[in-house]
């Protein structure tokens, strides 16, 4: 017996066939553009390393959990990556390492802090002129598909400890003045489940017309 919790071994087996079948496929998508230096929150044991293109010069990885934070410094060490990363023990929410990058990206994150709205707007501020944040995050569905996910959201949040599947993510996007663009819908299973993945800019204030 591995002494696993029922509950926590079975959400580990879905995790990993959720990660084979949508979203190992989705973060090579998301990530194809990541450029620059780049900030990820949340890195957990490292799933989105073998993602990034030629493009990236850097990543500072943050995993505040020590167990997962060993686990990721594992994976970094196991082999030779084409570019320079850093694992550091910041939260989503920072303080991070730096800040004026070029990519952010946060994968299973704003569906899980306690404060989605700040940590957005901290990822904000540590976004540079002209960069970027990815995310793939749970998301609330609408109609019969959203009424079944808050049903499921108790069961859930006891497999999965702290991850909210009914939370809206592109909301506190926006709220920290950034504008989702590129997104796209994925279907999981069970059929109630949704999970969006895409891109998000700083939204640009439209500047008042110089005087004659």
């Amino acid at each position: 017996m591995s002494g696993r919790p029922p509950l926590a071994a079975a959400h580990g087996l879905a995790t990993g066939a959720l990660e084979r079948s949508v979203f190992g496929p989705a973060r090579a998508l998301l990530l194809a553009g990541a450029r620059g230096r780049v900030l990820e929150v949340g890195a957990s044991a490292g799933a989105n390393l073998a993602w990034y293109p030629p493009t990236v010069e850097r990543v500072d990885l943050c995993e505040p959990d020590p167990r997962l934070r060993r686990r990721l410094d594992r994976r970094v060490a196991s082999r030779t990556w084409p570019f320079p990363v850093a694992v550091h023990a910041a939260a989503a929410g920072g303080p991070f390492p730096s800040a004026g990058y070029d990519t952010i990206v946060s994968t299973l994150v704003l569906c899980s802090v306690p404060d989605p709205e700040a940590t957005a707007a901290a990822l904000r501020s540590a976004l540079g002129e002209g960069g970027r944040v990815a995310y793939l995050e749970h998301v609330r569905a609408g109609g019969l598909r959203g009424r079944l996910q808050r049903l499921e959201a108790p069961l859930w949040g006891r497999m999965a400890p702290g991850c909210h599947l009914d939370r809206p993510p592109t909301a506190a996007l926006r709220s920290a003045g950034l504008v989702p663009v590129e997104q796209r819908w994925l279907r999981l299973p069970p059929p109630f489940l949704l999970a969006v993945a895409g891109q998000a800019i700083v939204r640009v204030r439209p500047t008042p017309d110089a005087a004659p």
